[in-house]
């Protein structure tokens, strides 16, 4: 969480304090006691105040499970993203990510156990992705990363295997831990971010698909 809303309110008023003090003593020349009473009183106030935007401001952005970016921030983000992209003459891609058999992970385990599983997988991907990246819970065991500067498919290739192999290196009360990802590029499957997410989500479901016929045939 960041001090941002407690560091503006805490100077905004001690500022007006300053100038209000400072006045009354180039008046009067003096400061009445009673003026110094207000520093210890206000400030902690501003800074509690402060506080409570930031608060506010961090959970409006941030899933409250795993702290990670939520859906609202992605989609005021990527405006944002997507102009400096188009500026630039760069591309980007969405990648939406299904965690594999995780209501068997519910089932036999428990909720309490499902929400550890979705936070090993949310630190992982977090280490898998660039800083410029955004990592984002888009709902219930589906995860969206943002790839703001991917050149070539190439790039995109090599980030698809990162995240495969990080994720095989972890183990988690025996269960074998895996994704399906589905990806879409920008500009090339859409512009904005809906109908990426579509090219994404079908090409998601198809792997999905591929998977449970393995299982079956296998």
């Amino acid at each position: 969480m960041r001090y941002k809303g407690r560091i503006i309110t805490f100077l905004f008023v001690l500022i007006i304090n300053l100038l209000y003090t400072s006045y009354y003593f180039l008046r009067d020349g003096y400061i009445d006691w009673i003026e110094y009473i207000g520093y210890p009183v206000l400030l902690p106030l501003a800074w509690w105040f402060g506080k409570q935007y930031d608060k506010a401001k961090y959970y409006s952005e941030k899933d409250p499970l795993t702290g990670i970016y939520n859906r609202r921030y992605v989609e005021s983000a990527f405006a944002i993203v997507k102009s400096r992209l188009e500026q630039n003459g760069q591309s980007g891609a969405v990648l939406l990510l299904d965690v594999n058999d995780f209501k068997l992970v519910n089932d036999l385990l428990g909720h309490k156990i499902g929400d550890e599983y979705l936070l090993l997988i949310t630190n992982q991907l977090k280490k898998s992705v660039r800083k410029t990246d955004i990592v984002a819970r888009w709902g219930g065991d589906e995860f969206l990363i943002f790839l703001p500067d991917v050149q070539k498919k190439e790039d995109l290739d090599q980030m698809l295997e990162r995240i495969h192999h990080n994720l095989k290196k972890l183990s988690f009360h025996d269960v074998k831990i895996s994704v399906s990802i589905g990806a879409a590029l920008y500009p090339n499957h859409g512009k904005c971010l809906d109908d990426l997410l579509k090219v994404a989500d079908k090409n998601m479901y198809h792997l999905k698909s591929q998977k449970k016929l393995r299982d079956t045939l296998g």
